[in-house]
């Protein structure tokens, strides 16, 4: 079926495409005339026999394809494409989903971790005053003893 879908070098506003099953007529040129499809102005989808010479030597041969003869198969096939589109479209939503449970996960286990990292930095930050108090401590006591060894050899001193 994919076989009957071309595309030719008609141009922006129309497609080249061929339907068996359609009566064949020739152009004015003499040559058996193309079917094609309007693809950008209000008639967008519908068929017509053009000259194949078009654009270089186009006789300007124009006829509508009888919409009653418009051909199933392919409109079968648009709808399989289009089902076929809606399907990609539902697995790539379901694959996203999935990346985004992954993700969501990830990213508890992110904040679990800094909340523990932050736990350990306030037990830090706590250990450090107590380090910086023990300092300070400890030198006030070390300048007591002096001033106590101090007074302690003035007082011996006969």
């Amino acid at each position: 079926m994919a076989s009957r879908r071309h595309v030719g070098s008609s141009g922006s506003s129309l497609s080249r495409s061929f339907g068996w099953g359609l009566p064949k007529l020739k152009c004015k040129c003499g040559v058996e005339a193309v079917i094609r499809r309007v693809r950008n102005v209000d008639n967008v989808g519908m068929k017509f026999y053009g000259c194949p010479n078009w654009p270089e030597g186009d006789c300007g041969f124009f006829q509508w394809v009888n919409a009653n003869n418009m051909d199933l198969e392919d409109l079968r096939f648009q709808v399989f494409e289009k089902d076929t589109q809606v399907a990609e479209k539902e697995i790539e939503i379901d694959f996203m989903k999935e990346q985004l449970k992954k993700i969501e996960k990830n990213l508890d286990i992110k904040k679990d971790e800094l909340n523990d990292t932050k736990m350990e930095l306030s037990h830090t930050r706590i250990e450090i005053m107590k380090a910086a108090r023990n300092v300070k401590n400890f030198s006030i006591a070390l300048f007591v003893s002096w001033i106590f060894f101090a007074f302690l050899l003035v007082y011996l001193k006969p």
